[in-house]
């Protein structure tokens, strides 16, 4: 079984961003020269279904979404990349390499990696996230509620060992390493 991995990050929107930050964020995404092609965003407006957000996105694997109170990050990875670390360690750090700088760049310090529909539990905790709107701190303080703390260290995660109907767990990455 695949899932989409998805993840959530605490960057957020202050309310106070013009049209000259989100070029500025889009010059620096374009710096990080990820992959051929450029970056872009979009700006949508507060509707009655949807709040004020930006996208950023182009031919890349990573593409953010900023709102009032979250990041949320789409990508093409399924949800297993970050399991399976012990076969191949330069796949996730590349992925990690690009996801700190892109988070680092939209005002983030950290992520919370989350599923689509494909995974029980974690995908109750994106939902809140598409359907409403709840906070990065909200969301991770109902994670630690349900699974206690996060695990932090990819070497210790089990590919053989994952289970989509059964996670019991969920993985936060405070890129310290980096910093």
């Amino acid at each position: 079984m695949a899932t989409s991995l998805y993840l959530i990050t605490n960057s957020k929107l202050t309310g106070n961003e013009t049209q000259s930050d989100w070029e500025r964020i889009v010059n620096e995404l374009q710096h990080l020269n990820m992959n051929t092609g450029d970056w872009k965003y979009i700006v949508e407006e507060e509707s009655e279904d949807e709040p004020f957000s930006v996208d950023f996105y182009g031919d890349f694997n990573i593409e953010p979404r900023l709102l009032s109170n979250i990041g949320i990050i789409s990508t093409i990875y399924k949800y297993r990349l970050i399991y399976e670390t012990r076969d191949y360690p330069w796949i996730i750090e590349s992925f990690r390499k690009d996801l700190y700088n892109i988070v680092k760049i939209i005002g983030g310090t950290e992520v919370i990696y989350l599923a689509d529909n494909g995974c029980d539990k974690l995908s109750g905790y994106l939902d809140m996230v598409w359907d409403y709107y709840l906070s990065y701190e909200d969301i991770k303080q109902k994670m630690i509620e349900e699974f206690g703390q996060p695990k932090t260290d990819y070497a210790k995660l089990d590919y053989h060992k994952l289970d989509y109907h059964k996670i019991d767990e969920f993985f936060c990455d405070d890129f310290s390493d980096y910093a």
